[in-house]
């Protein structure tokens, strides 16, 4: 069930895809790896707003400050869906 309302200051942004993989790698292909989802997480997808926020928008695509991406929390909307919680503080520039 898709909530009705985000409340306060506020933002849900999408999770970018993690491909999974069952391939064993070595340290350094793996530390690549990790800097290649790095890259997906600088620019997320705004999926909702709460009610206060005023300068950020449903679909605009922003830079997040990396080290509050750390402390995200992860909401499940539903069995499928999940999205990082984060503050509007926490918003660099929209693309």
């Amino acid at each position: 069930m898709e909530f009705k309302k985000l409340l306060g200051n506020r933002i849900y942004v999408e999770i970018p895809k993690k491909e999974e993989s069952k391939l064993m790698v070595d340290d350094n292909t793996k530390e690549a790896l990790q800097r290649e989802m790095l890259k997906k997480m600088s620019k997320l997808i705004v999926y909702s707003v709460g009610d206060l926020v005023n300068n950020v928008s449903k679909g605009d695509v922003i830079l997040v400050d990396p080290g509050s991406l750390s402390k995200a929390h992860v909401i499940p909307l539903s069995d499928d869906k999940d999205v990082l919680l984060i503050s509007p503080f926490d918003v660099i520039h929209i693309w």
